[in-house]
């Protein structure tokens, strides 16, 4: 993962499509990790076993602000043969500043949906974002 944050400030989320350099195919298994952080929110999702149908995930979200904001994480995945981007259920902390949750979990779309995968971290008020990164493997 390293300690190289990528920061982006997300204004429209259907704008965000940044590509990584590698493809992952179904005839091979790697590893990765995608994090980075907002004013408020921090996170970080690891991957193994990743495929371009499946991939195990472990990951937490910290609440780094006393703002009144909950924060999430999730995962973001492209279809490189359609560039059709995924966006994955939130992971959501509600246990205020200073506060981590961590999970774990997998994914395993029906289509080839995986070449491409990230994490997506994210202040949420109600149901709407008020900041957010992504940052891929």
């Amino acid at each position: 993962m390293g300690n190289t944050f990528k920061r982006l400030s997300v204004t429209c989320l259907a704008a965000v499509a940044i590509f990584a350099t590698t493809t992952v195919t179904n005839a091979s298994a790697a590893s990765g990790g995608a994090a980075c952080s907002v004013t408020g929110a921090s996170g970080s999702l690891t991957f193994t076993n990743w495929t371009a149908t499946h991939v195990d995930i472990s990951g937490w979200v910290k609440d780094t602000a006393a703002d009144g904001h909950h924060v999430a994480i999730r995962l973001v995945s492209i279809d490189g043969g359609t560039g059709w981007v995924h966006e994955w259920p939130w992971h959501s902390n509600y246990d205020g500043n200073g506060s981590t949750v961590s999970f774990t979990t997998y994914a395993s779309p029906t289509g080839d949906d995986l070449d491409y995968i990230g994490a997506q971290v994210a202040v949420i008020e109600g149901g709407t974002i008020v900041r957010a990164c992504t940052d891929y493997a």
